[in-house]
């Protein structure tokens, strides 16, 4: 079990990480505790459940060998300074604010309703001003509606971090060609690593139709101490 200072100082509460089924025994002092397991972790799972744990996630991952293509995207380039403010607006829509689409941090068996919007809006500000990450945005009829964001993690592997598209450009595939782009701007070979939440059946149908390589499935449970 592992303090996460990151959470912990940004929630303003005791944030652990649990390395094993064996932890929840150990979830004594106030806090929040979060345990990841694989889907197919049957006895971690009922484990979990028995020790109080709530399912707040679930997540399923692809693992991919992609390589640039000669495709160019119209209207597609690298983020800009002046994008920075609607890229955050885009996004506080797409994960905060949107009915049909439910993360843990709008869950509000532990969180109140400024959770979501402040845990994204802060994580769109430091992902903006990384180096090690490349985002590229569309405009499509001189307006930007939508963007891609890809994690350096070493030189021969990359991954998607958030995407997001303004409902009246959904359907047009936008995020796979802001992706493409971004392969082709990175210029060689690598693994892709793609994470999306298991209800979201529109996007995994597009890994799927992509011919990306499923990796992993995992489940998120949280419970709070107090």
């Amino acid at each position: 079990m592992k303090l996460d200072s990151w959470m912990t100082e940004f929630y303003g509460i005791q944030w652990y990480r649990l390395d094993s089924t064996d932890d929840p025994k150990l979830c004594k002092e106030e806090g929040l505790y979060e345990l990841r397991l694989s889907s197919d972790d049957f006895s971690g799972i009922i484990e979990a459940q028995k020790h109080g744990f709530s399912l707040v996630e679930s997540f399923i991952e692809f693992a991919t060998e992609v390589e640039p293509s000669q495709e160019v995207y119209e209207g597609i380039r690298l983020i800009e300074e002046d994008d920075h403010s609607l890229i955050s607006a885009l996004n506080l829509k797409s994960m905060c604010q949107n009915e049909e689409y439910r993360t843990r941090f709008n869950n509000p068996i532990f969180f109140d309703e400024s959770a979501c919007k402040k845990y994204y809006g802060a994580s769109i500000t430091n992902n903006i001003n990384d180096p090690n990450i490349l985002t590229a945005v569309i405009e499509f009829s001189n307006e930007v509606v939508g963007f891609f964001m890809l994690k350096i993690v070493d030189h021969q592997t990359y991954k998607g971090l958030m995407t997001g598209v303004i409902p009246k450009a959904r359907g047009m595939k936008f995020h796979i060609k802001m992706q493409q782009f971004l392969i082709n701007h990175i210029g060689h070979s690598f693994t892709l690593i793609n994470t999306t939440q298991l209800s979201n059946l529109a996007v995994i149908k597009n890994h799927i139709r992509s011919n990306r390589s499923l990796s992993k499935i995992e489940h998120i449970f949280y419970k709070k101490v107090q």
